[in-house]
This record gives structure tokens, C-alpha cells and sequence, in this order.
């Protein structure tokens, strides 16, 4: 027997026979790579075109299995994105083809190599993760062109678990129907589709284990623990013992989360909590009403184009934007403008002059140096907000002179289109220099939203890719507890609601300190809110408020966790004061009244 351990990134419990896949010679396809006469171009043009019309073909076929499947309803959208940019990178490919005179099977590994190269450039996992999604259109308009079959067609045993270096999106739906039961690989992170997707068929997955595919051999029995991330290979009877307790626990969990996610969101003592969804992609807002949130408290604008190679017209966003207030009926939704700039740029930006000189630059400064991006964004925001509940958040601010300049364009804007209603207007607070101009901000805010992820990297210091999950980056830390008290207090003094969105909302020790420090509204990951659901449910606010506390007297976000764990587990800290606290003359006073 040999144990393995790796990240999980889809849960649940499964005991499988493996199967090993070679990605590398799975998909290996022999294109030849030529240069071409002007003569041929427009042959090699042809090719082009039936490749893609095969493509889009069978990406339609895909969909529709996707679309019959309840589980993978919402994956069907990955293929209409894969489709579409099927397109782009056609258009592209054409492109060098009558530049550089090269066959289409060079251009295409050209244009795929530059567009991989420029998203593991962006300083975001998110982002990186969908250089997978290039390489999986890639890959599939080469075997059209050589008019192979793909390796998921091939028949799999019952019971199978894929052990691989990397499984790809496309990949991972069809095997969805030959009843694999566990993916395992060496690559993929949690935001990745693939994760997306395992996540949605419930099906176990673990990636991050290095050298899987010769650590595994054919036909071995393993036991896929996808809470923990731990891969038993031929396992003994304690680790079969072991692993059916574990998996007994995750499913009476699993159930007991699944019947409270009808009821509100309540502490014992009667406090209610807000829970909204954060969501990138507009078929996202169906997770709404299937987790019983109270809206949309985060709508990332920038994730639909950060691969495109337009700018997104009006029109565009209009249609978007109403198709996203249609889904969600009476309920809010928090449009937050493009996030762009730095490492986190579309192709759009990159090919054109425009707006070089705005490269630099992150969130809204970005956004007032590229006005016409900004007001295109602006005017089709406010249009869907005449008929439904849709407020404005902007990124990245940092003080009241880039907030000011922002409202004063959007109220331009209502001017201009003479519109009746002017939606609320929210500031990110996610920089130390916006802690320093919190008055000054709140002074014109309508609404405030705390994103834990950047003010938490950027007060830390730290890379947040390469750190996330350890302490050198949590929003664990005391200095990010005390910044988000800070933030609450002089939200209440300006009697200005305060939210926070980062994705650390969704984790149920983090909510409970919230609810703690003053907020009553998280914005998180639908697949959270069940567990958040359930965790706050079970604590009191009095308890909740001197945990927080006791938590922003700490050193350490080891005595933080300390403390939140002995409120989850129904014993909190009264009066002690444990290892790790602060002397009696920090600025954060213990509230004696509780």
C-alpha cells in the first residue's frame, strides 16, 4: 500500500479500479509543419474552415449532452465559450497563415503557443487556469485537421478512475458518460473548468500529485478521499476502514447541509446574514435560487473578455446584462466594472495603440484612463438598471479623487442618456491606501465591499498564488481582522452598508469572524454558502463578537483559529485569555460587556 497526497478540488469519496492515461500520447497528433506559396493560401484557408465547422460541430454535440444532463447543465456554457473562441482563434490563424506563409497546422500551433504564453502572464490563478481552455480548442482543431478520433471515445470499465497528467475541459464531460468515478492528475487547480465541471457531477477529484501516472500502474484499486485530497494505492484493510468512516461522516454532513440550504440564514440569537453569490460568467446566475442566496453580490465583468480579441460593444453587454436581471427576477446584482490592467489584460488591449499608456494601471484608475471602455460599460449598466435592481461596484479604488472622478462619469452618463434612475454606486475597498481614505470614500459611497483577496495580498505582502492557503497569505491574519474592523466602524459612522466579496467569505471560519467584527452580508462561491449556511447558523452573534475580540488581540492566525474553532465547536472563549494574545495595551480592546 502507498499514500499520496495532492490538493483536492472536487469532494466526495470513491474506491475504483485506475486507469492511466498518458495525456501526451493520448492526444499526440503528427501535424506537419510547412511553408506555403501565395498560391496555396487560400487552400490552406479551406482546411482552415472545415476544421472549424467539424469543430463547432462537435461542440454542439457536446453541448446537448451537457444540456440533458442535469448535472451538467451549467458546464453547457463552457462549450459556447469554447465555440466562440474556436472563432477567434480561426480568425487569428488565418491571419498568420497570409502573414508568415506557413501551412494552417503551423499557424495553429503559433497562434496556441502565443495565447498560452500571454495568460501564464496574468498575476491570477483564475486567469492562468483558462490557458487549459486554449490548449483544449487547440487540441481539438488539430484533430480535425487530421481527422482523428478522440481518446475519450475509447470504452472505460465500470468503476474506472482516471489517473493522468492533466484531463481537459471537453475531456472531462465526456468521461462523464463512461462512469468514471474519481479523476486524479498531476495538473489543474480548483478554478480550473475541469474542477468546474468534476464539481458538478459530483465526481471526486485530486490534482497536484507529481508523477502520478508512473506512481499508479493499471488496474490498481484506489481510494479517493477529494475532502482531504489523500490517494490510497492498493489499500489495506485499516485504510478501507479508515476511508468508509470518512465517507459515512462526508455524506451525513452532505445531507444535513443539503436540508438546511432551504432555511434562512439566521444565528441563534436571531441575527440574519445576507448571503449573495460572486459569479464570472452570466449562466452562473441560476446558482442563485439553487442555493437560496439573496442575490448576485459580485458580477466580475472582466472574466467574459479577458480572452477576446474585441472590445465588448454595447450592444453586447445590454443583451448580457438583461439576460442576467431576467435570471434573477427581483433580486439584486452588483455589477462590478472591469478589473483590468497590470498582468490581467485581453488580447483587445494588448494589439491595439489606444491604450498603451494605460497598461500600468489596475482597476478603476485603469478604467478612467480608457474612458470610452469605461463609459460603454457605464451606459449599459445603467440601461439594465431602469428595471431592475442593479447597483455599480468599481474596483481598486484607492482614494476620493479616482471615486469622485468615476461617479462624476456615471452621473454624466445619466445625464446623457437620460435615464430616471441612477443606481447605487459601491467602492472596493482592497488597498492599504483606501484604509487611509476610508472618510474620505464612505463620504460618497453608497455602499462599500470589502475584497478580502487583494486586501489581503497587498497588506501581507505576499504572493498570493504561490502563498494562498498558508499564513504568509490568510485573511486569517490579525492585520487583516483589524483592517476589516477598521472598514466596519467607519462604515457605521457614515451609516453606509458595508459587504465583503472576496472568496474567503465562503470559508466558514473567516464567515464566523465576520459576523463577529460587524458584517451582516457576505458576498461568496455558491458552492460555499451551503457550509457557511450551516456553520453560522449554529453559533450566536454574542459568541461570534468575543471571539472577534479575543481574534484581534492575536500575534498569530494560529490563535485565531484557536479561537474559532472552540466557538464552531459550541465552547467559546469567555474571559481567558489564551496563547497568543495580545498584552492588555493593544489598540483592540476586549469588549467587556459581553
Amino acid at each position: 500500500m502507498t499514500h499520496l497526497e495532492g490538493n483536492p478540488i472536487s469532494p466526495g469519496y470513491a474506491d475504483g479500479i485506475s486507469v492511466v492515461c498518458d495525456y501526451e500520447i493520448k492526444r499526440r497528433i503528427e501535424l506537419s509543419h510547412r511553408a506555403i506559396s501565395h498560391s496555396e493560401v487560400v487552400t490552406e484557408y479551406q482546411r482552415l474552415d472545415d476544421a472549424l465547422e467539424t469543430s463547432s460541430n462537435d461542440l454542439k454535440r457536446i453541448e446537448q449532452t451537457a444540456l440533458n444532463d442535469p448535472r451538467l447543465v451549467d458546464s453547457a456554457a463552457l462549450l459556447s465559450v469554447h465555440a466562440a473562441m474556436a472563432s477567434e482563434i480561426a480568425a487569428l490563424v488565418k491571419q498568420h497563415i497570409g502573414r508568415k506563409l506557413v501551412n494552417v497546422e503551423q499557424a495553429l500551433d503559433a497562434v496556441i503557443r502565443d495565447f498560452v504564453k500571454r495568460l501564464q502572464k496574468i498575476d491570477s490563478e483564475y486567469f492562468r487556469q483558462r490557458e487549459q481552455d486554449v490548449r483544449d480548442v487547440g487540441q481539438r482543431m488539430a484533430r480535425d485537421l487530421a481527422s482523428s478520433t478522440p481518446w475519450t471515445d475509447e470504452p472505460l470499465p465500470p468503476g474506472s478512475v482516471i489517473v493522468a497528467r492533466e484531463i481537459l475541459p471537453s475531456e472531462a464531460i465526456q468521461l462523464a458518460k463512461s462512469g468514471v468515478v474519481a479523476i486524479v492528475s498531476e495538473h489543474g487547480g480548483a478554478s480550473s473548468h475541469t474542477a468546474i465541471i468534476a464539481r458538478s457531477l459530483r465526481i471526486p477529484a485530486i490534482t497536484g500529485i507529481a508523477n502520478v501516472t508512473s506512481q499508479v500502474q493499471p488496474g490498481m484499486r484506489l481510494l479517493v478521499d477529494g475532502e482531504t485530497g489523500s490517494l490510497a494505492i492498493e489499500p489495506s484493510l485499516s485504510d478501507e476502514e479508515s476511508f468508509l468512516g470518512r465517507k459515512r461522516e462526508y455524506e451525513r454532513l452532505a445531507t444535513s447541509i443539503s436540508a438546511e440550504e432551504k432555511l434562512p440564514c439566521v444565528t441563534q440569537d436571531g441575527i440574519e446574514i445576507s448571503l449573495l453569490a460572486n459569479i464570472g460568467l452570466p449562466e452562473e446566475v441560476t446558482h442563485v435560487a439553487e442555493h437560496n442566496l439573496a442575490g448576485a453580490g459580485l458580477f466580475r465583468t472582466e472574466f467574459l473578455f479577458l480572452e477576446s480579441h474585441e472590445r465588448p460593444s454595447f450592444e453586447m453587454q445590454c443583451e448580457m446584462y438583461d439576460n442576467m436581471t431576467s435570471g434573477l427576477g427581483d433580486l439584486p446584482l452588483v455589477i462590478r466594472t472591469f478589473d483590468l490592467g497590470g498582468d490581467k489584460l485581453p488580447p483587445f488591449l494588448l494589439e491595439g495603440p489606444k491604450t498603451n499608456h494605460s497598461l500600468h494601471l489596475r482597476g478603476l484608475r485603469f478604467s478612467l484612463a480608457d474612458r470610452e471602455l469605461f463609459d460603454t460599460q457605464v451606459r449599459a449598466v445603467l440601461r439594465a438598471a431602469q428595471s431592475a435592481d442593479v447597483s455599480i461596484l468599481l474596483p481598486m479604488v484607492v482614494g476620493s479623487d479616482d471615486f469622485a472622478q468615476a461617479i462624476a462619469a456615471i452621473d454624466s452618463a445619466v445625464e446623457q442618456l437620460g435615464v430616471l434612475r441612477r443606481p447605487a454606486i459601491g467602492a472596493m475597498i482592497e488597498t492599504p491606501a483606501s484604509l487611509y481614505a476610508l472618510d474620505e470614500i464612505l463620504a460618497l459611497a453608497d455602499f462599500v465591499a470589502i475584497g478580502t483577496n487583494d486586501l489581503t495580498q497587498y497588506m501581507l505582502a505576499a504572493d498570493r498564488d504561490l502563498s494562498e492557503g498558508t499564513d504568509h497569505c490568510t485573511a486569517m491574519h490579525p492585520a487583516v481582522l483589524r483592517a476589516v474592523k477598521q472598514v466596519v466602524e467607519a462604515a457605521k459612522r457614515f451609516q453606509c452598508p458595508v459587504c465583503v466579496c472576496g472568496e474567503q467569505a465562503g470559508d466558514t471560519d473567516f464567515a464566523c469572524l465576520l459576523v463577529g467584527l460587524g458584517i451582516r452580508e457576505l458576498s461568496l462561491s455558491p458552492s460555499r454558502a451551503a457550509a457557511v449556511r450551516q456553520a453560522l447558523r449554529r453559533i450566536r452573534r454574542d459568541d461570534a463578537i468575543r471571539t472577534a475580540d479575543l481574534a484581534l488581540l492575536c500575534r498569530t492566525p494560529q490563535a485565531v483559529r484557536g479561537l474559532v474553532q472552540q466557538l464552531l465547536e459550541g465552547r467559546p472563549a469567555r474571559g481567558q485569555q489564551p496563547v497568543g494574545i495580545c498584552n492588555a495595551s493593544s489598540n483592540y480592546p476586549i469588549d467587556e460587556r459581553i
